[in-house]
């Protein structure tokens, strides 16, 4: 007997940045999380277009120098965005696209 697929969350989703915003005298730091906004289920690993989501806010994240941070329930790995990139088979295309800074 074959299982059915079931529906999972899109992959994009478990991935973001952050930015610092604000820094006070005393040192206290204010981040802004970056994210692709991805609420999606999908059978996939991303839903439809959402590779592509992804791809642009590593670049973002590459831009910025900011470490791509995936979050898997309880644990947070951070990485630099080429290497999420690499992990996803995306990492010339990402590179390229940090090089000309967009």
């Amino acid at each position: 007997m074959t299982t059915p697929n079931t529906n999972h969350p899109c992959a994009c989703g478990s991935y973001a940045f952050e930015v610092l915003i604000h820094e006070n005298v005393g040192g206290d730091k204010a981040w802004q999380q970056k994210t692709t906004g991805c609420t999606a289920t999908t059978q996939s690993t991303f839903a439809p277009g959402h590779d592509a989501k992804l791809k642009s806010l590593l670049i973002a994240a590459g831009v910025g120098g900011h470490q791509a941070r995936q979050t898997t329930r309880d644990t947070v790995v951070a990485k630099d965005a080429v290497r999420v990139a690499a992990d996803l088979g995306w990492e010339d295309l990402v590179r390229e696209a940090i090089a000309k800074g967009r």
